[in-house]
């Protein structure tokens, strides 16, 4: 039983008392370490909702902010120009020494338009394929808005050149900030 001061003589209450024995006063309530607890860790959850909201919408709008010029100049660093075939294969062979080669750096390649769509993030990406039938993997072209227009004119088999940094195979070899190119 721990003892606190009343608040309006000053003499020591017991915590579960009713009332104070001097002045008769209600005892003043001593918050418990659970409250005060499930407080703070509720603020500190709240803050960081509150900060992953306002980063993605900061990044969000660095994604939509950024152009075509934009994303040439990035491609300053030397291209590596192969074929979609070869780069397909090497990672069906053999993942960790595609990335060796590919990870990290910029390519540029052609194929045939299997499927444009947006992730779940509402990014814009098209697959390209050499142009069989049952292809896996294909390859996995993330682009800006800026990129939208060309994209909305592609069709299901249209040839397509593109040129972006690999990020590795995830189902799909991945390609991001990439431009489409002319054949």
């Amino acid at each position: 039983m721990a003892l606190v001061k009343c608040k309006q003589c000053g003499n020591e209450v017991a915590s579960n008392a009713a009332a104070c024995p001097k002045c008769g006063a209600p005892p003043p309530r001593v918050a418990s370490t659970g409250r005060k607890l499930a407080l703070i860790l509720g603020g500190l959850f709240g803050l960081c909702v509150i900060g992953n909201c306002v980063g993605a919408v900061s990044k969000r709008r660095g994604d939509s902010s950024s152009s075509p010029t934009q994303a040439s100049t990035k491609s300053a660093e030397p291209v590596k120009m192969l074929h979609l075939r070869d780069l397909l294969a090497e990672y069906k062979d053999n993942e960790i020494r595609a990335d060796s080669n590919f990870k990290g750096r910029i390519i540029q390649t052609a194929g045939y338009v299997r499927d444009v769509k947006r992730d779940i993030l509402g990014k814009i990406f098209v697959t390209v394929g050499t142009g069989q039938q049952l292809e896996i993997p294909v390859v996995q072209c993330s682009f800006s808005e800026a990129h939208a227009q060309k994209a909305a004119s592609l069709s299901q088999g249209t040839p397509v050149g593109i040129r972006g940094r690999v990020e590795g195979l995830m189902m799909n070899v991945v390609v991001k900030d990439c431009v489409f190119v002319d054949l």
